[in-house]
Order: C-alpha cells, then structure tokens, then sequence
C-alpha cells in the first residue's frame, strides 16, 4: 500500500475500477468517467496525473468530506504519491479511495501509517506524529484549540507507549502491533470510539 503500491499505470479504464469506485464513493459512472478523462488529460499538463489541488478537488467531491482546509487530502496524497513527484495517476487515485473505505483494523492501521509516514522511508518520526496529530486535532475541533505544548505532550506519551524516544522512529509493524495491543492507541488512529 501507500509507497509500494502499484507502479503500473493503466492508459484505459477498467470495469474493475469503476465498479470499485462505485461502490466505494458518492459517484456516479458518467462521474467516475469525466474523472478519469481529467487524469488522461492531466488537468491540463497532457501526463495522465493530476497535481495536489486537483487530487483535493476529487478527493472532496469522491468521500463527500468536510475537509474545508484540505488537511486530510493533502495527508492522503502524501501518502499515495508513490515517487514524490507531486501528482498521482488515476490507479493511485483508486487506492487511495479504497483505502479510505477499510474497514478492518490492519488496513486502517496500516492506511493511517501511510498517511503518516510523509517522507516516505517506511517510519514514523516524532515530527511526523505530531504533524499528523496536529491536522487530525484542527479538523475535530478547529484551529484555536490545538494546543502545541499539549501536543508534544502527547506525541512524548505516544512514543513511550511504543517505547521509543524523540529521537528514535516507529516502523509500520511496531506501529500495527503496538495498536493492536492497546485500544487507547488503536481509538486514536482509526477514529473509532
């Protein structure tokens, strides 16, 4: 998922895919369809990739999210650019509507480490948590009350959980397992209750 998945760009649009993303998201066939056309065309570049702010416009309109600031947009694009290059092919695009649909609890611990893992080196920093924490707490409850000093705090609990420090990283299997063992961490990634 996320860095690794699929390198393979398809120039046409399958059955598969539509079906996937009707059943997954709030489009339409005739939507999905002028979608993808916007990708072969790619939103005006002719690559077949659309750029950050077109993914957000797509994103929204696909989940039917309240993501005004485009935090969680921008995170999941992170996430699915799989070679940094500032855009992302319809295939990616898929995945990335797919996996926000998981349901079981390895796929959205391992969707929700993609999304952290920014840098793409298959870990998590201490920057990177609280950077994630810090959109995750803007989107529940707005910008004046996330807290920094509360959320260093936080992260600091968070790393010792896993028994790291500041400056050590969390790999996505210590992440996953670490979740899995306890609920209070498992709540805070996947948004359960």
């Amino acid at each position: 998922m996320g860095n690794e998945i699929c390198k393979d760009h398809s120039a046409t649009l399958g059955n598969g895919e539509i079906a996937a993303l009707k059943a997954n998201t709030k489009l339409t066939e005739k939507e999905i369809r002028d979608m993808y056309n916007d990708f072969q065309k790619g939103g005006g570049a002719g690559d077949g990739k659309i750029t950050k702010d077109e993914f957000r416009r797509y994103y929204t309109k696909s989940i039917g999210s309240d993501d005004e600031d485009g935090i969680l947009a921008g995170n999941t694009f992170a996430a699915f650019d799989t070679n940094h290059d500032g855009s992302i092919s319809f295939t990616e695009f898929v995945f990335a509507i797919l996996a926000h649909n998981k349901t079981d609890l390895d796929s959205i611990l391992d969707f929700s480490f993609e999304v952290m893992d920014i840098s793409g080196d298959g870990q998590i920093s201490f920057d990177e948590l609280k950077s994630y924490l810090q959109k995750a707490t803007i989107l529940a409850v707005g910008y004046g009350k996330a807290d920094e000093d509360d959320m260093n705090q936080t992260v600091e609990n968070i790393f010792r959980e896993f028994r790291l420090n500041k400056t050590q990283k969390l790999n996505k299997q210590q992440f996953i397992q670490g979740c899995k063992k306890n609920k209070t961490l498992a709540n805070i990634f996947t948004g359960s209750k």
